[in-house]
């Protein structure tokens, strides 16, 4: 048993059997009269002390029943290390599995190749991964192996029929105590949705809940074929590809929120940066405290005899629009996309974006067409 095999014990399911390996060594110590505890060396130290003490007590003792007892020991010890590796290697290759589904960006495509990803990572041949909501849990994504050729059909059928997440449904359950688990005898059991089982073929299958930030968003089905019994190490295969998932589930999440903020920042400084520079170019005015007040925006009348008798549009939108807004109205009123007007003003189409709805906010209008009308007829023309 090597440092690296022990440290398979520090995934989800570890503590529980941490502990059972720390008591189990505790009582074997007791029973060998050999000093020391945890704090006396490693596990995997102890264990080495043990099995040193019982090759020399071995060696010391008569030829006849405890050779046959030693060698039935060691044949207990073969199998157990048998299955420790096995448990090894399959955890083993989650991890990997998981790992390349954590190269991917989007979340949703994440969730999308997650049971393709635990087939090949694992015994199971038939995987389905559903998401909660609404009190139902409806499919989003489902693998079957060699029969890739229905996933489509199939997985429209079940998202036909979700399932009423409902007393006593073991889906139920498991999503309330948040824990995977084995059902034997699916084609028989009353707890299970019969259209389920009968869509995905099973009368065996492993469940665990896809748990994200403290919340069930999901569950993962898994089941191989009807004559294939499922065993411990299927459920706690399971049980850590979707502990596994959910993390990079909720990392994938988190990034994809950060590039949108990032972006969302971007634009308002290149806005800021524009609106500074407006602010730097327009002419200093001095004012006397008492001014006339500003004629108000709903006076249609004025600005279109203004634009009549030849002012420009400049004085027709003053106290409304900023020059660069009017700058961004006229080239739409010209028929300027976004690209266009970003290439025209030289700024970026995020600005231009942001300065389209400020014009739409400020014109009070809903649209671009609306807002080119509105344009032309406070100028006294006539819309094309």
């Amino acid at each position: 048993m090597t440092t690296a095999a022990l440290d398979e014990l520090a995934g989800p399911l570890g503590g529980q059997l941490q502990d059972r390996l720390a008591g189990a060594i505790a009582e074997a110590e007791r029973l060998l009269g050999i000093e020391g505890g945890p704090q006396d060396g490693s596990e995997l130290e102890r264990l080495r002390r043990m099995i040193a003490a019982l090759d020399e007590r071995v060696e010391a003792a008569e030829p006849g029943d405890a050779v046959t007892a030693v060698a039935d020991q060691r044949a207990a010890l073969d199998r157990l290390h048998a299955r420790f590796e096995t448990r090894f290697h399959a955890l083993d290759d989650v991890r990997h599995a998981i790992g390349r589904l954590r190269a991917l960006t989007s979340p949703g495509e994440m969730l999308a190749r997650a049971p393709a990803g635990l087939c090949r990572a694992s015994r199971f041949e038939r995987v389905l991964l559903s998401l909660t909501g609404d009190g139902r849990l409806t499919a989003e994504a489902v693998h079957l192996g060699e029969a890739r050729a229905i996933e489509r059909e199939l997985l429209a059928g079940l998202q036909a029929g979700p399932i009423r997440l409902e007393h006593p449904l073991i889906e139920t359950e498991l999503l309330r105590r948040r824990r995977a688990t084995i059902v034997d005898g699916a084609d028989l059991n009353p707890r299970v949705d019969r259209r389920l089982v009968d869509t995905m073929g099973w009368t065996a299958y492993a469940a665990a809940p896809l748990v994200v930030g403290g919340h069930a968003i999901g569950m993962l089905h898994a089941g191989r074929a009807p004559e294939e019994r499922l065993d411990v190490l299927d459920r706690d295969v399971l049980w850590e590809f979707t502990s596994l998932l959910a993390q990079a589930y909720e990392s994938a999440s988190l990034r994809r929120t950060l590039r949108h903020e990032r972006e969302q920042t971007r634009e308002f400084l290149e806005w800021l940066g524009a609106r500074s520079g407006e602010l730097m170019d327009a002419p200093i005015r001095l004012a006397t405290m008492q001014r006339p007040a500003p004629a108000p925006v709903t006076d249609v009348g004025a600005p279109v005899a203004a634009a009549r008798a030849g002012r420009d549009d400049r004085l027709v939108f003053e106290g409304l629009l900023t020059r660069r807004e009017l700058d961004v109205l006229r080239l739409l009123a010209e028929g300027g996309s976004n690209r266009r007007i970003a290439e025209a003003l030289v700024i970026s189409e995020g600005t231009v974006k942001f300065h389209v709805n400020s014009i739409l906010r400020k014109l009070r209008v809903s649209n671009r067409a609306e807002a080119v009308s509105r344009y032309l007829r406070l100028l006294g023309m006539r819309a094309p």
